[in-house]
């Protein structure tokens, strides 16, 4: 699937994976181009969920090269590893090809030289093919003419590529595959096709002496053996660096979940035989910007516009429970888990302290840490915090996410999970349904109904601490 608009360790990236090991999972997203105020780091905590090891992002300029770092960090830090994608903004129709060899050269090696000891796997363009694919009445290179009763060419054989688009289509190739490989030959070249039945670009590719070191295949629903076949007589391994249902989730998300399972397990049964090493999923997140276009149904996790028309994620769609299932196995529903009792925390001493205590044992399932306490009982005390903003902030933090990995529950689960954490009880139809419809048309977070529900009148009620925070005279 082109890009609009705009893997595991060094071990497992540079040698082929292990007869035993399994494929090397990974996702697709666009962190460094698309849908801005989505945290990156929220993004890699969706794929570190999803038991994936691998971030395939598109990159189109040297200027984006920050962000690039910036993802890097964030998928270090959570054991993913990045997958570039080369996508050079260039100007196809109007450019010629010796420049546009010069400029994608250059390009190479200036993402190379400057990730050389992070990234040591680059893909090199995405679908480029697809711009010279033969139309009705062009001229094939042998000099016969493509007929004109028929549609664009298939793209299996050498003839399928019109002379003229694919000499540019092979300038930008050429000139990002010398240029990554003057920074260093032993990075790695992923390339390839859009799938479908483009495998005569890889002839073209090696009659023009581009080289590469990873077959790249896209796959939407079709059985790729046959593709397989032909490409692996290339001697590379194979790296599907794009797959999903087709159409995503327009039509069905449990459709999508089905054909996202069985492209998965249809893989694990082609791996050995073909060397296939790798396999990025289409897409993290929904692109709902392409609507009515399927493109904005492709991902795991929805997008929604806020009440600001801002764009954040919403929950995870039934597509990411069938990959995490197959990654990770089935994860079980958090439940609340304490070694110690929320309300015998408040039996004497210092109130604030107290109060710390308090909302320690009831997120987080613990006593808190001296420096914890005495910082939140401070704050407390001078009026630098409530006690809701202490609940709120713990709920926020890390170390919640690592006991409950709330963010890839469905909508409903994560309602659930706080009312039972919270009030010590489920969660009533109507609270449910509200909520749930609040979240899934953008109205509001899962942070704004954790804190509704902190504020809430029944909190207060249920949790004695609470009742006495309230009635304390403010500080000074």
């Amino acid at each position: 699937m082109s890009f609009r608009f705009a893997a595991a360790a060094a071990l497992l990236l540079t040698t082929a994976a292990p007869a035993s090991a399994d494929l090397l999972w990974g996702v697709n997203g666009h962190p460094v181009v698309s849908y801005p105020g989505v945290p990156i780091e929220k993004q890699l905590d969706f794929v570190k969920d999803l038991g994936l090891k691998s971030y395939r992002v598109n990159i189109t300029d040297e200027d984006e090269a920050d962000t690039l770092a910036q993802v890097v960090e964030a998928g270090k830090r959570r054991g993913i590893e990045i997958l570039p994608v080369i996508t050079p903004g260039m100007d196809l129709d109007k450019e010629k090809p010796d420049q546009l060899y010069v400029e994608a050269q250059k390009l190479a090696v200036a993402l190379g030289t400057r990730f050389k000891n992070d990234i040591r796997v680059w893909e090199l363009g995405n679908e480029m093919e697809v711009y010279a694919i033969i139309k009705p009445c062009e001229q094939r290179d042998d000099g016969s003419q493509y007929p004109c009763g028929w549609g664009p060419a298939g793209g299996t054989g050498v003839l399928d590529y019109y002379g003229p688009r694919w000499v540019k289509v092979s300038a930008v190739l050429k000139g990002l595959s010398d240029g990554m490989t003057a920074v260093d030959p032993s990075i790695k070249k992923a390339m390839g096709t859009a799938g479908w039945g483009h495998t005569g670009a890889f002839a073209r590719m090696k009659q023009d002496g581009i080289a590469w070191d990873i077959s790249v295949w896209h796959m939407y629903g079709e059985d790729p053996e046959w593709a397989f076949r032909e490409i692996s007589s290339y001697g590379k391994p194979i790296w599907v660096t794009e797959f999903n249902n087709p159409y995503g989730s327009q039509r069905s998300e449990r459709q999508q979940a089905d054909g996202v399972k069985q492209t998965m397990t249809r893989l694990r049964d082609l791996q050995e035989k073909y060397k296939l090493e790798a396999a990025h999923i289409y897409e993290l997140l929904d692109e709902t910007y392409w609507a009515p276009s399927f493109e904005a149904n492709m991902g795991l996790v929805r997008l929604v516009s806020n009440n600001k028309g801002k764009w954040i994620t919403g929950e995870p769609k039934p597509a990411y429970k069938a990959v995490r299932d197959i990654t990770r196995g089935p994860q079980p529903l958090p439940k609340p888990q304490r070694g110690c009792n929320p309300e015998a925390t408040f039996a004497d001493g210092d109130t604030y302290v107290h109060q710390a205590s308090f909302a320690y044992c009831l997120v987080l399932g613990h006593d808190g840490d001296t420096a914890g306490l005495d910082r939140w009982s401070a704050a407390l005390e001078n009026g630098d915090a409530r006690l809701t903003d202490v609940v709120m902030e713990l709920i926020r933090s890390e170390e919640f996410e690592a006991k409950y990995a709330t963010i890839g529950l469905t909508d409903r689960a994560y309602i659930g999970f706080l009312y039972m954490l919270l009030l010590d009880r489920p969660a009533d139809g109507y609270g449910m349904e509200t909520y749930s419809r609040q979240l899934r048309g953008g109205s509001m977070t899962r942070d704004a109904i954790a804190l509704g529900i902190v504020g809430s009148s029944e909190f207060k009620s249920r949790h004695a601490v609470m009742r006495d925070a309230s009635d304390m005279p403010a500080p000074g």
